[in-house]
């Protein structure tokens, strides 16, 4: 799909729930019930009436064995033949926050088929679903159905509007539109539907942000820090006029993500339940040389037998720092430096779980640097927890989105 892709109905898109980097060889399924489901193989087709409620995909060697249905097969793919909120697929062991500080693994509930596939020697797995569907599981993925109707809202059309945009085709290759978790957006199944969600996916079925006739791609992240950043200091060198970086405050200058803003209520609350609760509007951090050296030789194929300092290079209007001169002494002895590119690769590179945000102020104290951080994420477009607490503020959906997105205009284009 790309920005300029506007359908005219709903469609269904290709979601991967299990990727290649998760390594998985055995993956253990339950259906909500038996006789809803067929399973197609490579070599035929298993009606509803022989499937277990029950069943384990293993990867051996270059095919997919279920042994319930005593089958060895290129693909295995899971389809319903009857569609209903209660016809289900589960599977264990899901990978949710691959890389991340909160990674773990959780059991999904998915509506939908599910196509298995060796690819490059790797199983993987897609979940085809409806848009509609995918979206009233997502806002709810990404926060908590503790968050206001508004809110919930608002993410679910920004979540609509990015996937529609698609801009980075990031899985491409691998043959569906999204993967299932930070990387593009977080979609944990039917673990966190809730009434809510699939009324606020239901209140704004079909509408999009639209800017110049094309609809736009609604980055966001979980916290700005108070400033959210122009989208060509984080990714590719193009101005988009919808992305520019804001003041996230109000007109007492009093940002939306603070949350020291909002008395008696916690914002761990409302974040995702993945998610591990931490002061993210501020934040202090040590670096770790050892995992800075250790890095550079994985990543970058530098030997370095220490690192002699830190420093900024360019940062963004967010005070997102984009360019990080490292300087270290290589193991003959003699001082080099390497600069690291991208705000992703700096939190990469700093931190073993990955860095909050690249908003830092760097503090050498002897041989550690202490970072004193602010914001959670990329900090473009989208500041989650500052339009949570512009919803908290009884702000309305219109509001946030314009707040954030300056410029765009919401609008159906397609209807049920």
């Amino acid at each position: 799909m790309k920005s300029s892709y506007q359908p005219s109905k709903e469609p269904l898109i290709r979601v991967g729930i299990i990727l290649p980097s998760d390594n998985m060889s055995q993956v253990n399924i339950t259906l909500s019930d038996c006789d809803s489901f067929e399973i197609e193989t490579s070599e035929k087709i298993f009606p509803s009436c022989k499937n277990n409620d029950y069943l384990s995909i293993v990867k051996s060697n270059e095919s997919l064995t279920l042994k319930e249905l005593d089958s060895n097969s290129k693909k295995v793919i899971i389809k319903p033949t009857v569609h209903s909120e209660n016809t289900f697929i589960t599977l264990k062991n899901v990978t949710a926050g691959r890389g991340f500080h909160w990674q773990k693994k959780i059991d999904i509930k998915y509506w939908g088929k599910i196509d298995f596939r060796i690819v490059e020697n790797k199983l993987i797995a897609i979940n085809e679903v409806k848009l509609e569907d995918y979206l009233k599981c997502v806002a709810t993925s990404e926060m908590s159905q503790n968050c206001p109707d508004e809110f919930l809202i608002t993410q679910t059309i920004v979540a609509r509007s990015w996937i529609l945009a698609n801009a980075e085709q990031k899985h491409s290759l691998l043959k569906f539109d999204v993967c299932n978790d930070d990387c593009c957006q977080r979609y944990h199944g039917l673990n966190n539907c809730t009434p809510k969600s699939i009324e606020a996916a239901n209140n704004s079925y079909g509408k999009v942000l639209m800017y110049d006739n094309e609809i736009c791609d609604t980055r966001y992240s979980k916290s700005c820090g108070g400033i959210t950043e122009n989208f060509e200091n984080v990714w590719e060198n193009k101005r988009v006029p919808y992305l520019r970086s804001i003041k996230d405050c109000n007109h007492r200058n009093e940002d939306y993500c603070n949350p020291d803003y909002y008395k008696g209520i916690l914002i761990s609350d409302f974040i995702g339940s993945v998610d591990e609760d931490h002061e993210y509007y501020r934040w202090k951090f040590e670096v770790d040389s050892v995992h800075v050296i250790k890095h550079l030789k994985i990543k970058y194929k530098i030997l370095a037998d220490r690192i002699i300092d830190l420093q900024v290079v360019k940062k963004g209007a967010s005070d997102r720092v984009y360019q990080l001169d490292v300087i270290y002494r290589d193991q003959s002895g003699n001082k080099n430096s390497i600069i690291i590119e991208s705000e992703y690769r700096i939190r990469d590179l700093l931190s073993e779980s990955f860095l909050f945000s690249s908003a830092f102020t760097i503090k050498k104290e002897n041989k550690n640097y202490i970072l004193h951080g602010k914001g959670w994420g990329h900090g473009v477009g989208m500041c989650q927890i500052g339009a949570l607490g512009m919803s908290l503020l009884k702000k309305q959906s219109l509001q946030i989105l314009h707040h954030y997105f300056p410029g765009a205009e919401v609008k159906k284009i397609y209807h049920s």
